[in-house]
């Protein structure tokens, strides 16, 4: 049950409602508070959702009286059921979101505001922002990691990379497109909550991009992606592809994104070939064309014998995309390969056509900008690139 507390009046309507979900964050929540407090544009609240905190969080968010923040209280149920309690309790005509252990530089809320102010045409605006580690010492930057810039009607890069947009703290978005939308954080994820939330944003919804510098993103040892295990994060990561695949609009997609999008699903599940095959036969990918779902199914087969996995689920794998495309010339060699001369030289074969599909990639992306390895408090983008 969800408890308020020092909640005092405020003078009119604030203009901007910033949510700072916390969690044992006593180590960074007072930087955090202050930030926002430095703010050149005044017309905020801060709500501040005190998740079962059992450490000092609760005495130091207490010292602050400015009237502007607002201070609520939950039993512990994790930082989407508290962000849900902040944006059940925001008055703003805009939502911002900062995380306790991230910081606004002291122009941020002014930059972004004036951006959607006079740019009627995005209901989000994205920015750049530093990375910083647990001492403030700048590491890189939001853009750094970014596979590119995508702005206006983002959804398809969104659904095949969480990277497009990296972290709530370089948001601002307008409360009129969380209503439309009814989007929500999943309380079921602990990774990628955020992710799942602009996807839900995305299909209503248009971006922008404020090629500025607002915001710092701090990685340290206690970063939720630092504390979860690769097992809780794939789990969490297959549970919104799965949301996405299952959609409504899933098959409004353009098919090269539909294609990706499945071949990045079935990445996630190495060596469970009963999930993979689920996955492969599911509405959603029976009905796309043949051609594309021979692709699907050869592409997984070659990803079980890179593996060192079970050779039957490849043959069964190249098999099923010969019966779904006879015209597979690929699976159709592959096949013959492995049943006339076994595992080995068919995946020779295999890294000789890799070779030849990088090389014709090197020389695509010759003098483009390559993001860079994304630190590890991001680890919630590894491997979701496009």
């Amino acid at each position: 049950m969800l408890a308020s507390t020092d909640r005092a009046p405020l003078l009119g309507q604030p203009l901007i409602s910033a949510l700072m979900p916390v969690y044992n964050g006593a180590a960074f929540i007072a930087e955090a508070i202050e930030s926002v407090l430095a703010q050149t544009y005044p017309n905020w609240e801060l709500i501040i959702i005190d998740d079962g905190s059992i450490d000092s969080t609760p005495q130091v968010i207490a010292r602050y009286q400015d009237q502007r923040i607002i201070k609520l209280a939950q039993a512990n149920a994790g930082e989407a059921s508290a962000r849900n309690a902040g944006l059940a309790h925001a008055r703003g005509v805009y939502i911002a979101f900062l995380d306790a252990d991230d910081l606004y530089l002291p122009e941020a809320l002014a930059d972004m505001l004036s951006f959607l102010a006079g740019n009627p045409q995005f209901d989000v605006v994205f920015s750049n922002g530093y990375v910083i580690d647990e001492r403030d010492r700048r590491l890189s930057q939001l853009s750094d990691h970014r596979p590119g810039i995508f702005v206006g009607n983002i959804l398809e890069s969104l659904i095949l990379n969480a990277a497009v947009i990296t972290v709530p703290v370089c948001t601002l978005t307008r409360r009129a497109l969380v209503d439309q939308s009814r989007a929500s954080f999943d309380h079921e994820l602990m990774i990628g909550e955020d992710w799942d939330f602009w996807i839900q944003l995305a299909q209503h919804g248009r971006f922008g991009y404020l090629d500025r510098l607002t915001c710092a993103y701090r990685v340290h040892q206690t970063n939720m992606t630092r504390r979860s295990g690769w097992q809780r994060r794939r789990a969490d990561l297959i549970r919104i592809r799965l949301k996405v695949l299952r959609s409504n609009w899933f098959g409004n997609l353009s098919l090269a994104t539909r294609l990706r999008f499945v071949q990045l699903l079935i990445d996630l599940m190495p060596g469970d070939s009963d999930q993979q095959r689920s996955i492969l036969n599911d509405e959603p990918v029976t009905n796309l064309p043949f051609a594309a779902q021979a692709e699907v199914w050869r592409q997984t087969g070659r990803s079980h014998l890179l593996r060192g996995l079970d050779t039957e689920f490849a043959a069964e794998c190249f098999r099923t995309a010969l019966q779904k495309s006879s015209a597979d010339r690929k699976s159709r060699i592959l096949l013959f390969v492995l049943s006339r001369l076994g595992r080995w030289p068919t995946i020779g074969l295999i890294k000789i056509q890799e070779r030849w599909v990088n090389f014709n990639g090197a020389l695509w992306r010759h003098g483009k900008v390559k993001p860079q390895p994304v630190p590890a408090g991001l680890g919630s983008f590894k491997n979701q690139s496009v």
